[in-house]
């Protein structure tokens, strides 16, 4: 069966890149060091929207790539 990426997965990391100014291989790093795994997916998207001005949709969008990465969420 082929599945269909969708969602904030669906987003090319061009665009990422474009509307954020980091790759998605740049905030998996900032958030593994930052500990977002076990701070969890609200405290993760404050951190991102108040120490690295994203907007609040863009917050949720990383932290939700993010943990869709990391098997956090399926």
């Amino acid at each position: 069966m082929n599945k269909r990426v969708h969602g904030v997965r669906a987003i090319s990391d061009d665009v990422v890149k474009e509307k954020t100014g980091k790759s998605s291989k740049q905030w998996n790093s900032i958030l593994d060091k930052w500990g977002s795994v076990k701070k969890g997916h609200t405290m993760t998207a404050r951190h991102l929207r108040e120490n690295y001005d994203l907007s609040p949709w863009w917050a949720q969008a990383i932290t939700g790539r993010y943990e869709w990465e990391k098997g956090v969420k399926k």
